[in-house]
């Protein structure tokens, strides 16, 4: 009986080795494997240019301050203390063409203000506004024109002269 009980111990202990790597050896080879490309596209960098200045045009300032709107349209009218001259007159928005990707979208960052000088004399450019909003979108050829327009703000008895500063518009994808 201890013969047949330890006949029966080797055939349990032989299944058992012969099942269990039987089962890893399945577990192994029930596996699967996939790939997958890895990929990037670099676009056009987003540009823009200068295509006109921001020209308020010619003003007589009064004994009162007063303002001068440049609108994106070229359209500049003035309230208060100015006189808006004609004669020799160039006054128009500031326009800059943006390139890049086509249908991309965009955003514009417009200065808060800024100063034009004439020796120690200076005048406020605020409320700067654009034709494009916020966030923009080139057209399907990557193009798009912006068209920026401000107020001037004229001081009282203001000194004649030639009055100039820079602005920066700053545009940048989303």
């Amino acid at each position: 009986m201890i013969l047949i009980m330890q006949k029966a111990f080797f055939v349990f202990a032989a299944l058992a080795v012969y099942f269990g790597f039987t089962s890893t050896i399945i577990a192994q080879t029930a596996s699967a494997l996939a790939s997958a490309d890895a990929s990037a596209i670099i676009v056009t960098p987003i540009a823009i240019s200068k295509m006109a200045d921001l020209k308020f045009g010619n003003i007589a300032s009064g004994t009162v301050e007063g303002i001068v709107v440049m609108s994106i349209d070229d359209v500049r009218s003035g309230e208060g203390g100015v006189t808006l001259i004609s004669a020799g007159n160039e006054s128009n928005a500031a326009s800059f063409a943006i390139t890049g990707t086509p249908d991309a979208t965009f955003t514009i960052d417009l200065p808060q203000s800024i100063f034009v000088y004439i020796d120690g004399d200076k005048m406020e450019v605020n409320e700067f506004v654009s034709n494009l909003g916020e966030a923009s979108m080139l057209n399907n050829e990557g193009l798009a024109n912006l068209k920026v327009g401000a107020t001037l703000n004229v001081n009282a008895s203001q000194t004649p002269g030639l009055y100039e500063g820079l602005f920066d518009v700053t545009v940048a994808y989303n």
